[in-house]
């Protein structure tokens, strides 16, 4: 949501409304995937394929 709002208002106040730091936020842009993320990220596309497979 941050990397959509950054353009428009700027990370800063986008962090501050979110309360939320901006070096937590730059601390997680660095953090490698989590295994979790990365099985969610299979399964959105295995999800997508069935959809479009079974005609929506």
């Amino acid at each position: 949501m941050i990397d959509h709002l950054r353009d428009d208002f700027g990370v800063g106040p986008v962090c501050r409304e979110l309360d939320l730091s901006v070096s937590a936020f730059n601390a997680r842009r660095r953090r490698p995937k989590s295994a979790r993320r990365l099985r969610d990220e299979q399964l959105i596309e295995h999800i997508r394929r069935i959809h479009d497979t079974s005609g929506e």
